[in-house]
């Protein structure tokens, strides 16, 4: 009887504690709880990695926007989001980039002239001296090096807190080859968007995430890329390792057979092109064993070159958008990382519909290498393509054009607004957009923000976009009136839209978008929002 009175005793003050939390929990939590719908936040942090400039550039400079929902009307109130900023920080080259002569080993390790002292050190076995990434030539440092240069005071961060108006400013750089590290918070957060971009305010490539698993396709080096540099950047506050996996047309290469380690706050460059001579084709994927980076990779010929954009992640459904009017020797890239052979089937949504690319019959990528295929029935259209495959696979484009030509990647669909945040507006140059829509009809407005403070009250030229099921167009983008100073561009999808592709290009010389590519950048999703999955309250209990 006793052991039944304790149960019945525990049950009746577990009933007591149940009835009391579900009396007091606040009212807004009880009809979360009841109807299990996600709820949608704010987003209020972001961090961004923008890579050190390209060889022969110069210093960088960095285009940024941020377009939160009522940029122009800040909300006010308990829910109002804090107005926040965006700090921009020097990001050096690991110790091990000593100013060394290109192509000699050094006999020690000097930190970064301009840099500020080392929070960590580099794997001695994977960091390259800056001098010689730039110039194309890679070494390997001593592991027993000692400091030998003075570090000098570091450069001081830039804090920018104008949402709603585009800004552009040369990076923080503590060396003529840093990279930048990119932190915003507040309504600085909601629709981030951080580009490199060069003296004319083009966007070259898109500051990244750090993350864990990233992908990149491009040419080989047997076909233009005499110089590849994959740059590695680690903005966090604990070493992080990564692996480096490279693909050609010939297979799996050997050369990055040992982790590389990046300490904190520094990046780290590999010069990819000695280990894939005779390449046609190159795929990289890097892997983190520890902590996250921010990956880059650029690739070209002296100082002539282009960035590769981050690719999808392997998939077997996959949309690429961009190609220009004048791409009718594009290039595909395939990579298949896994076991088996692939199958691709490939459709070209053009402005006349969609057309089957190789006839047919479907092509076969070899597993564990990268392929390409040259696109030759495009014509003189813009396109996006839609590759399916038996396989998980990796795709990006080579698009024809100014020097090595741009190249474009799967993307996913322009969620809540696209942002593109460095389009120049200097005479001789066209900006557009290439916009795809393989499923249904998509609808979209596209506007453009002015420079400064007064960007928002500058922005204009609004104009709403229809782009048919299958089809593909391609929407010159105008600047802010009056105004010879870079602007962002902003596409909005409008309610009910089917899934939406997007690509920002700027060509050079008459003809419009039909003239030579300059630039190409798939459009990310800027969010201001994100939805958490439902919560729903729970009890547990344990009996005696």
């Amino acid at each position: 009887m006793r052991r039944f009175s304790l149960l019945g005793a525990v049950l009746l003050v577990l009933g007591v504690v149940y009835v009391t939390a579900w009396r007091t929990q606040p009212g807004a939590s009880q009809s979360a709880a009841l109807s299990g719908a996600p709820q949608a936040v704010a987003v209020t942090s972001v961090t961004r990695s923008c890579p050190p400039p390209a060889p022969g550039t110069g210093a960088a400079h960095i285009a940024m926007i941020a377009m939160p929902s009522q940029a122009a009307a800040p909300k006010t109130g308990a829910g109002a989001a804090a107005p926040g900023s965006a700090a921009l920080s020097a990001v050096p080259a690991a110790p091990a980039a000593a100013t060394q002569p290109a192509g000699t080993k050094p006999s020690g390790t000097a930190k970064p002239s301009g840099t500020a002292k080392p929070t960590g050190t580099a794997n001695p076995t994977a960091s390259r001296q800056a001098a010689g990434a730039q110039s194309g030539t890679a070494t390997r440092p001593s592991a027993s090096a000692r400091p030998t240069a003075k570090a000098t005071p570091a450069a001081q961060p830039v804090t920018v807190s104008t949402p709603g108006a585009l800004t552009t400013l040369t990076a923080p750089a503590a060396t003529g080859f840093g990279g930048t590290a990119v932190a915003a918070t507040g309504q600085m957060a909601e629709g981030f968007e951080a580009e490199q971009v060069n003296s004319s305010g083009m966007g070259v490539v898109s500051c990244t995430h750090p993350g864990s698993d990233m992908w990149f396709t491009g040419t080989g080096a047997e076909a233009g890329a005499t110089q590849i540099r994959l740059y590695l950047m680690n903005t966090g506050d604990l070493p992080a390792g990564a692996n480096v996996t490279i693909l050609t047309d010939t297979g799996l290469q050997p050369g990055l057979n040992t982790g590389i380690t990046i300490a904190p706050h520094e990046f780290v460059t590999e010069n990819i092109a000695p280990l894939v001579h005779g390449s046609l084709a190159l795929a990289l994927h890097v892997q983190t064993t520890s902590g996250q980076v921010a990956a880059s990779v650029w690739e070209g010929s002296g100082a002539s070159g282009a960035w590769l954009p981050q690719a999808a992640a392997p998939s077997t459904s996959l949309v690429i958008p961009g190609l220009t009017v004048a791409s009718s020797a594009a290039k595909l890239f395939v990579a298949v990382p896994g076991a088996a052979d692939a199958r691709l089937k490939v459709v070209a949504f053009t402005a006349q519909g969609n057309f089957p690319q190789f006839g047919s019959t479907p092509v076969d990528a070899p597993a564990g290498a990268t392929s390409f295929f040259a696109l030759s029935s495009l014509g003189a259209s813009p396109a996006g393509l839609a590759i399916s495959s038996t396989e998980p696979v990796v795709v990006g484009v080579l698009v024809p054009g100014t020097g090595i030509g741009s190249f474009t990647t799967a993307a996913g669909p322009v969620t809540e607004q696209g942002v593109v945040a460095g389009n120049p507006a200097a005479r001789g140059l066209t900006v557009g957009l290439v916009l795809t829509a393989p499923a249904a009809a998509a609808r979209a407005n596209i506007s453009v923000v002015g420079s400064g403070a007064a960007g928002a009250t500058g922005a204009g030229g609004e104009q709403a976009v229809t782009v048919q099921a299958g089809h593909t167009v391609a929407v010159s983008v105008p600047r802010p009136q009056g105004s010879r100073l870079p602007f962002a561009i902003v596409i909005t999808p409008a309610a009910g839209s089917g899934p939406l592709y997007a690509a920002r290009v700027v060509t050079t010389g008459t003809g419009g978008l039909s003239a030579p590519l300059a630039s190409l950048l798939p459009v990310p999703s800027a969010l201001t929002t994100i939805t958490l999955p439902p919560a729903e309250n729970s009890y547990t209990a344990v009996l005696p």
